[in-house]
């Protein structure tokens, strides 16, 4: 009741706004035009956008756009950081996570990490899409503009869309001009960028543009322990772009771009919170949230290739596109290995950071790695008269995709009396133990159409079809093991095992410098020899150890130098029993999900004044379903196998305005809308029985989707701009959101191992704050100071009210004396581990489960003078988080962790740039 009741109070707003805009433009243009033509006449800049696939103002347009020229992103402290593009776009959230871009737009978006799962926000590059947030890379070089679209896209191109898209739109070859750039820059934690651009016109038809860039800094993380490695977050990025444009006749042009990035780096893995919350530290509370404690250094390296062109030909009545392209990644990342649940250094956790100096030489760490090859075809045909603009297409996208994930390390090691007596076993069954999809498959065949039709000089109508067919193949394998091993052959090694730790400190070895995982697609051996249970008396398959240590070692590319779990192996082969389970009866399967589904737009446009319009539409979106691993709980609930598409009916109705207010040009844009969001998925980490209560650091996490909820966003957006005297420049960004979940229940692992369904009915969606803004404050100054012809400063402020990271809320579960579901403190709520594993330091408590982040407000500032003639010369500065101010934009929260992700902290630096 009380959305609707938001719902009311908005429309009504939003009636009275659009009232005031048409009333305002009236009297514009019967007062002010009338007397001062030349002055009042004056308009706010307005850019070209082709949200539409086609050049229109950015005022003509009939929906929420944001667009960005390459100085916009420069001056408002965006850069060449894709994660920075949230400082500017309110209701925006891009987190990057093991090499991995997560994006939120007005609520919607999707945290699952899984070949299957198509991102809910489309990222495009020159147009044609991006199909993994891996492959996007440092794309803001020698860039024309970025256009943030909210809203479903699906009718209008690529692949759909439910929450809108990001187009990233580089400078592309100019005809009969030679010129170019270049762009050197410095900054704190040493950083250094270089960008170096060429236009070469190859006679009056061809012209071929190259750009180059490298960007690489330290980590922004200091590690709480001793040590000289790079701690997460270092980056050694190389880029290069090379466009060709074709243009021979005026009916036909042909572009072709390729582009290379090698991104290397120390790796950007999560910070365990637990224990600093159960303690009573929220990240506000830490001396230095960017002060954790590591082991190991991490890895993270990606190559990307990829090869876009497009094909236009010009007839007299329509017009035909051809867009191709072939685009491959190949990443591998190692996290930096931290002690488990064990993150932020907030006072009091030395006792338990350095209660055993033995395993500071642990290599447990999470290794990850993919390859994705992907190919797309679209051809469209479009065309205009003088009443009616249409589009209508083929979309046709494939993708090879190979992963692999695998959490290795020497640590797990316990008791195994349990199972037979007089032997230690060790466990490589952590994450769910090695994770393999090899040549798994996706397809995704489209058809679409979109018109415009006008139906006087003051009205248009609008409208789109999309039908879309999907086909995802998942080829998986799992393997979890269990070495049990006589505990006389450590000793025999010349190891003297320390049993009082949890787990217990060996000596063995694995993972350390040099160690590599084969690559994802690589394994030779396919044929493990599956066991079923966890006890004696369930084995099937005792006996064979020796070809499943061959299985195993098949597994690893090479060993670290200090590794001797290799040696140790070879050695007592005929004597230590391994087996191996498997999440699939025969660790292998194959899955198949098929789907189909229509989206459609409907709306209008009407033109109250020259400068001032009114929208309104209705669209559809849909984001296809996807797989899930076969999974049962400790209760034997089998969990569902694959998850349906989410559906998302949109209505918004806006106003765009541009008028003069005291003979100063003003813009005042708005819109209202409301989103009705089914089969909503909601992602949990759950927690997979261990293989015995004695090993609970082997506690196998996995990821599950679930279409358990269905929710409702009202939303208000108001963008307001004014040019003033001595040229300052004003614009404000506003951005409300009202989100619900309807009526859902969901899965909570969180509560010690218990499985409860829970309602979360009346709780705000993920990563949504009620308010978003963005004010952006700037001055351009003509002087004559010798060779320096103006100057230039921009402050811009992006504002957030609270959010949570999950669909919890905050709010903690449990079961009254009946067994029943009931709401408790979160405090009250039993967390797994519940003290640091090497039972060092106080129990934790419901805390360490907290998924709230407070209010906040980030600083931006710039400045720059630009010399020499024609402004050739520029020399810029910058401060970006100018208050130094950390906050969560991502939460994995369950009974055994809470990682969170952070933002960048303060930076600062200068650029000179100089164009030719």
């Amino acid at each position: 009741m009380q959305l609707k009741r938001n719902l009311l109070s908005l429309a009504l707003a939003a009636a009275g706004y659009g009232v005031a805009g048409m009333a305002c433009a009236a009297d514009v243009s019967t007062t002010a035009a009338d007397a001062a033509e030349a002055a009042d006449t004056q308009v706010l800049e307005s850019v070209n956008v082709t949200a539409n696939r086609r050049v229109q103002s950015i005022q003509e347009y009939a929906g929420t756009i944001q667009s960005f020229t390459g100085e916009d992103i420069e001056r408002l402290g965006v850069n060449t950081d894709f994660t920075n593009l949230q400082a500017v776009v309110p209701g925006l959230q891009i987190t990057r996570q093991e090499g991995k871009y997560e994006i939120f737009l007005r609520g919607i978006g999707a945290a699952d990490s899984d070949f299957s799962s198509d991102p809910s926000i489309a990222t495009y590059y020159n147009g044609i899409y991006l199909p993994r947030p891996r492959s996007i890379g440092p794309m803001f070089f020698d860039v024309e503009r970025i256009e943030v679209n909210k809203g479903p896209q699906g009718t209008v191109r690529g692949r759909n869309a439910t929450g809108g898209s990001i187009n990233i739109i580089p400078n592309l070859p100019e005809l009969g001009q030679f010129g170019g750039s270049v762009k050197i820059g410095f900054g704190d934690y040493n950083a250094q960028t270089q960008e170096g651009v060429v236009n070469l016109p190859l006679g009056e038809t061809l012209a071929v543009r190259a750009a180059l860039y490298s960007d690489k800094h330290d980590s922004y993380y200091t590690n709480g322990y001793p040590s000289h490695f790079e701690p997460p977050g270092a980056i050694d990025n190389q880029a290069a772009r090379v466009s060709v444009l074709w243009q021979p006749t005026e009916s036909f042009s042909a572009n072709l771009m390729v582009d290379r990035v090698e991104e290397n780096g120390s790796g950007d893995p999560g910070v365990f919170a637990n224990r600093a919350l159960a303690a009573g530290y929220d990240i506000d509370d830490l001396d230095d949230p960017y002060r954790q404690y590591f082991r190991t250094e991490g890895l993270t390296a990606n190559d990307i290739k990829g090869v876009a062109g497009t094909l236009t030909w010009s007839f007299d009545r329509f017009s035909v596109e051809y867009n191709g392209s072939w685009r491959e990644y190949d990443f591998y990342n190692r996290n930096a290995s931290r002690e488990w649940q064990l993150g932020f250094v907030y006072p009091g956790s030395e006792r338990e950071a350095y209660h055993n100096p033995e395993r500071l030489a642990w290599y447990d760490t999470f290794y990850q790695a993919e390859k994705s090859s992907s190919s797309i075809n679209e051809l469209r045909f479009f065309g205009e008269t003088d009443r009616l603009i249409w589009s209508a297409g083929g979309f046709f996208f494939g993708e090879k995709f190979d992963y692999l994930s695998w959490d290795v390390g020497n640590g797990y090691f316990g008791d195994c009396d349990w199972y037979r007596p007089g032997t230690i076993c060790g466990w490589q069954d952590g994450l769910g133990g090695e994770n393999r999809g090899d040549d798994s498959r996706v397809r995704s065949n489209a058809a679409y159409g979109d018109f415009t039709f006008k139906w006087n000089d003051d009205l248009r109508f609008i409208g789109g079809l999309r039908y879309t067919d999907d086909k995802k193949t998942a080829r998986e394998s799992n393997m979890k093991y269990q070495f049990v091993i006589p505990e006389e052959l450590f000793a025999q090694f010349g190891l003297d095992p320390n049993l009082t730790t949890n787990p217990y400190t060996t000596g063995l070895i694995l993972g350390s410098s040099g160690f590599q995982l084969r690559d994802p697609g690589g394994r030779l051996l396919n044929d493990p020899r599956i066991c079923s249970g966890w006890s004696p008396a369930a084995l099937t398959c005792n006996g064979g150890s020796n070809h499943s240590i061959d299985y195993f070692l098949d597994g690893i590319a090479r060993f670290g130098t200090q590794d001797n779990w290799d040696d140790f192996l070879a050695r007592y082969r005929d004597q230590i029993e391994l087996i191996i389970r498997s999440d699939y009866p025969d660790g292998r399967s194959a899955n198949v999900y098929k789907d189909n589904f229509v989206d459609w737009r409907a709306g209008f446009e009407y033109d109250i004044a020259d400068r001032s319009m009114l929208y309104g539409t209705i669209s559809t979106g849909t984001r296809s379903g996807g797989i899930n691993r076969p999974l049962v709980l400790g209760d034997g609930t089998v969990l569902a196998r694959t998850w349906k598409p989410e559906e998302l009916l949109v209505y918004e109705v806006g106003s765009k305005n541009d008028f003069n207010w005291n003979g100063r040009p003003v813009r005042l844009n708005g819109s209202l809308f409301y989103y009705d969001y089914q089969n909503k998925v909601v992602q949990n980490l759950i927690a997979i029985p261990s293989p015995t209560p004695t090993n609970p650091a082997a506690t196998t996490l996995q990821v599950f989707s679930d279409n358990a909820a269905n929710a409702e966003v009202l939303g208000l957006e108001i963008e307001a701009g004014i040019k003033l005297a001595h040229g300052f420049d004003v614009s404000l960004n506003y951005n409300y959101l009202d989100s619900q979940f309807k009526d859902s229940s969901i899965l909570d692992t969180r509560a010690g191992g218990q499985n409860l369904i829970v309602p979360i009915g009346g709780n705000r969606l993920p990563n949504t704050s009620t308010h978003n803004v963005n004010l952006v404050l700037s001055q351009i100054i003509d002087v004559e100071w010798g060779a320096v012809h103006s100057i230039d400063w921009t402050m811009n402020m992006l504002y957030r009210s609270d959010y949570y990271l999950t669909a919890f809320n905050n709010r903690g579960f449990g079961r009254d004396a009946n067994g029943q579901v009931i709401e408790i403190p979160l405090a009250q709520m039993p967390v797994n581990n519940g003290s640091n594993p090497a039972q060092i330091g106080p129990a934790a408590n419901g805390l360490a489960l907290s998924d709230r982040v407070d209010a906040f407000a980030v600083f931006n500032l710039s400045a720059g003078m630009t010399m020499g003639d024609d402004d050739q010369f520029r020399l810029s500065a910058y401060i970006a988080n100018v208050t130094d101010k950390a906050y969560s934009g991502k939460g994995f929260i369950n009974d055994s962790v809470n990682l969170r992700y952070l933002n960048t902290p303060r930076t600062y630096g200068l650029q000179f740039a100089a164009k030719f």
